[in-house]
């Protein structure tokens, strides 16, 4: 191979290895601004919802993850008899981790 092919080699392959980080830390950035403060996406909202309506609650007013993505927070969740809850949700299995009256 001529040193002119190598030079060109090398440059193609730093270059796809520089895309190649690029990627992952906008993927990464990505990734970090979902976990506080954030809105379910459109599936995960279906997932959540389905819970709660399983439990008995009528309607809600925000579902936001905190705990650095590890739980979903649900505030005003409505029983059917009125009561209002503040509940904590495990982020993978959405198990109730804890539940305060509201009224």
């Amino acid at each position: 191979m001529s040193r002119t092919l190598h030079r060109r080699s090398a440059f193609r392959l730093a270059l796809l290895g520089f895309a190649m980080a690029a990627t992952l830390s906008v993927a990464q950035a990505a990734d970090r601004r979902r976990v506080e403060n954030d809105a379910p996406t459109a599936a995960e909202r279906k997932r959540i919802e389905g819970v709660l309506h399983e439990r008995g609650y009528v309607r809600w007013k925000e579902i936001e993850r905190e705990d650095a993505g590890k739980t979903w927070e649900v505030d005003d969740a409505y029983m059917a008899d009125g009561k209002r809850y503040d509940l904590r949700l495990s982020a993978d299995d959405l198990k109730e981790i804890d539940k305060h009256p509201e009224n």
